[in-house]
């Protein structure tokens, strides 16, 4: 009789064991994944603003050397894109003057040459937002160039700068003009893209 009890008590200690181990594995998994989910930091945080208009715009490290870049008008569903460079800037205004905004979010390499680029979307009529593209530099636009773009919005068109390097510059010394590139944003075949207009050299 003392066996079958000594049998039965072991028993209930090793259910009570396992019960005990299986409830707290999910809670420590979803300790671990609260507390990492809190240690990411934003990279860039802004809010834009054009007239009545206003959207949230953040990049958060993707934990694998790039961006996630989140745009939340206000009022409507949030766009995510996975970015490569960290964000610089942001702005929002009506570029291809139809009574909407565009929201323009402006990159920037990591490293030497600081390579800009254009990350930009557009309204349709207020019901939903479509990537707009934006071109790489031509070869012959690209000559003398080697990163260190500086980007803003004047009235309804973009506007790039970059300095010119000419034989014998060192990456922190550009001793050419500055180019400045104007683009403006028109629509394509299948969404809006920008393009350029004028080219000068100051």
């Amino acid at each position: 009789m003392k066996h079958i009890l000594l049998a039965g008590s072991l028993l209930a200690l090793t259910a009570c064991q396992s019960s005990y181990v299986d409830s707290n594995t999910p809670a420590q998994n979803t300790s671990t994944q609260t507390n990492a989910s809190q240690s990411q930091q934003a990279q860039y945080a802004t809010t834009v603003k054009y007239k009545q208009f206003s959207a949230d715009v953040s990049s958060v490290s993707d934990g694998m050397g790039g961006y996630v870049l989140r745009i939340q008008p206000m009022g409507e569903k949030a766009i995510e894109k996975k970015i490569d460079a960290p964000v610089m800037k942001a702005e929002a205004a009506d570029l291809n003057q139809d009574g909407y905004p565009e929201v323009v979010v402006f990159t920037q390499s990591v490293g030497s040459g600081s390579y800009g680029d254009v990350v930009a979307y557009s309204s349709n009529n207020g019901k939903s937002w479509t990537e707009a593209s934006f071109p790489e530099l031509s070869e012959k636009l690209s000559q003398g160039y080697m990163g260190h773009d500086s980007f803003a919005i004047k009235g309804n068109q973009l506007v790039r700068e970059f300095k010119l390097y000419l034989d014998g510059d060192t990456n922190a010394n550009p001793t050419g003009k500055t180019r400045q590139i104007t683009y403006r944003l028109v629509d394509g075949e299948a969404s809006r893209k920008f393009v350029v207009d004028r080219v000068a050299e100051l």
